[in-house]
């Protein structure tokens, strides 16, 4: 097998109030969870990770070669930990790989998850207000709302399926809701589409 670069990455949080993070990620493994104090981004990037600012507030984050590495074998492993203090815009675009995100910790105004073929375990924040928008393809996504927190879902999958825990989150006009959401201090608007795939939500 190929040796793969195993790059460490640490980024300041900086003096900025709020961030717009995006994450690129194919063929691998990806953990994000929190970073320690202090830190925007800090994390173990095994196959290496290209890091873009394209403005002020900005931070994109790529593999070094994703479809080299994949043909010959070599190993992508991300584990990132992302800032806890701050709110931030994660956009996450992902395929071929498994991921395992809890942002429980976060503080997440905005997540949109675009993936294909691919396995997804999805943990969304404990506090706030958080708008969730899931693009499947060829994919499983698992959406975990966490206890105490309200939320409403609505779209589905075409030609897949759209699976809710309707115990927590009944169905109601234009798909399910807490029957205390809009009342909430802490909920998830959750938005699901796509052509094939699976997302489950619970």
């Amino acid at each position: 097998m190929t040796s793969t670069p195993n790059e460490t990455l640490a980024i300041p949080l900086g003096d900025l109030e709020a961030w717009e993070v995006r994450l690129g990620f194919g063929g691998g493994e990806l953990t994000i969870g929190p970073a320690e104090p202090g830190m925007l981004v800090a994390g173990h990037f095994e196959g290496g990770v290209i890091q873009k600012s394209p403005a002020s507030g900005k931070l994109e984050l790529e593999p070094v070669d994703p479809g080299r590495a994949v043909l010959s074998g070599c190993r992508l492993r991300w584990d990132v930990g992302l800032t806890a203090e701050i709110p931030v815009d994660l956009r996450l675009d992902t395929g071929g790989n498994r991921s395992t995100i809890d942002l429980s910790a976060l503080r997440i105004r905005r997540l949109e998850l675009h993936t294909g073929a691919s396995e997804t375990h999805l943990r969304l924040p404990i506090a706030g207000q958080t708008s969730v928008r899931v693009e499947c393809g060829f994919a499983q996504v698992a959406v975990e709302v966490p206890r105490g927190v309200a939320a409403r879902i609505r779209g589905k999958v075409a030609l897949g399926s759209t699976k809710v825990d309707e115990t927590r989150f009944p169905a109601s006009a234009g798909g399910w809701a807490s029957p205390d959401y809009e009342t909430a201090p802490n909920r998830v608007d959750i938005e699901v589409s796509g052509g094939f795939g699976s997302v489950l939500v619970s």
